[in-house]
């Protein structure tokens, strides 16, 4: 009897524990932990990442061409018959036979240091410096998108639960009009078919709030993807969406957003990328200078033997000069066109720059708009309510102000929501 009491109460030692993890599981995001928990688990992030390394163990290889370029070869043998036959003459004897070196070893190592290569080492580890250079622009315009597209789905999922808050305060409007019909119903101020209307109403409204809650779901299992979140336990927090900052607060030059954008430093690195590739070329057509060494070790006649032999090396490409001439002026034209597309690409996002940022003022002033629409919207209800109280307007009047009230409320939630993916956007292009 002692030892069952001490494992029930052990048991609701337990309990309280198992309870507490089961309420904590459904864990509430903020937007700075969302872009976080993107950052981390990306999967298109995580690749950019790989490319990086790919460029660097790219860098890696063309450094080691400054290197001596070391080889070795081991060969052994054994004739059906010896190598070297042939006569010896022996004074007052004549000729007798020889033969020798049926089978032997021979074994080299050869290293050789360049010392001009026509400017292809060199110029080989700069292109790969700015493939690197590269790598890393696009890993950063990869970590700008993920923030930007979290931000966008997470100001959707706010403007989606802000109608959801508005279909609350519409419901509640409508049971007070749906009891009051009710009573006018019953002492014979109305009709029944007040009555039905409002019903229908509400019906319009329950029918609105399941699109909403589908689409909800359906936001936020992108946003926990894009996030690499358990999809079934992710929300997010509660947002004030209502008050947002004005756009002065995110303004920035165009001159400096435009040296921030990496799509410029990316047409500087294809400008110079061009350009080492034109200088490449034209090394391929000069000669090549290398000094060296050989090792030789060999065994032919059952005797250890070896030797050392210094390199020196002129190679002259004189045949890749009748097509090499062709290429040089390939990759000078190709240099060219890589400097027009610079000069109109910067262009190009000069106007993408002030778009964006006319984009975030027409934005906010569709919120101001829509703020005067919803106390406009409020105060025709407000009037409406008490006419139809004072039997001086019908059902139609007061729905249809149900639904301007609900209609505006909506648009400044939308408004609002809208506004932020602008700033994002517009961060986007100048950060």
């Amino acid at each position: 009897m002692k030892k069952l009491n001490i494992i029930i109460l052990c048991l609701g030692l337990f309990a309280p524990t198992t309870n507490a993890q089961d309420v904590n599981t459904n864990k509430q995001f903020s937007l700075p932990e969302c872009i976080q928990c993107a950052l981390q688990n990306n999967a298109e992030l995580k690749n950019a990442k790989l490319n990086l390394q790919v460029a660097d163990e790219e860098k890696s290889n063309a450094f080691s061409n400054y290197f001596p370029q070391v080889s070795a070869m081991g060969v052994g043998f054994m004739g059906a018959k010896d190598l070297v036959r042939g006569e010896m003459e022996v004074p007052m004897m004549g000729a007798f036979p020889m033969s020798m070196i049926k089978k032997g070893a021979l074994a080299t190592i050869t290293a050789l240091q360049p010392l001009y290569m026509g400017g292809q080492v060199v110029n080989g580890n700069k292109l790969a410096a700015v493939q690197q250079e590269v790598r890393k622009l696009e890993l950063e315009m990869t970590e700008k998108d993920v923030v930007q597209n979290v931000q966008t789905y997470y100001w959707k999922l706010v403007a989606l639960r802000g109608n959801i808050a508005t279909l609350d305060a519409v419901e509640k409007q409508l049971n007070e009009v749906h009891k009051l019909t009710e009573q006018y119903v019953n002492v014979g101020a109305t009709t029944k078919n007040d009555l039905l209307r409002v019903e229908l109403k509400q019906q319009e409204i329950a029918s609105q709030r399941l699109t909403l809650n589908n689409g909800i779901e359906v936001v936020r299992m992108l946003l926990a993807q894009l996030c690499g979140a358990e999809q079934n336990t992710f929300d997010i927090a509660e947002q004030n969406i209502l008050t947002p900052a004005e756009p002065n607060t995110y303004f920035i030059s165009t001159d400096l957003a435009l040296a921030n954008r990496e799509e410029t430093q990316l047409l500087d690195k294809a400008v110079r990328a061009n350009t080492l590739q034109v200088k490449m070329e034209r090394g391929k057509n000069l000669p090549t200078i290398a000094v060296g060494a050989t090792g030789l070790y060999y065994n032919m006649m059952e005797k250890n033997q070896g030797n050392l032999i210094g390199l020196a090396t002129v190679s002259i490409p004189i045949s890749s000069w009748w097509g090499g001439s062709h290429n040089i002026r390939k990759a000078k034209l190709a240099l060219q066109q890589a400097q027009n597309t610079q000069r109109d690409t910067q262009e190009k996002l000069r106007i993408d720059i002030l778009t964006a940022w006319n984009s975030v003022q027409e934005a906010y002033e569709q919120i101001n708009i829509a703020r005067r629409s919803v106390a406009q919207a409020e105060e025709n209800l407000r009037l409406s309510r008490d006419q139809y109280n004072a039997g001086t307007t019908d059902m139609t009047e007061l729905l249809d102000a149900i639904t301007l009230y609900t209609q505006s409320h909506n648009t400044l939630v939308t408004a609002c929501a809208d506004y932020q993916s602008r700033i994002a956007e517009y961060q986007r292009k100048t950060r």
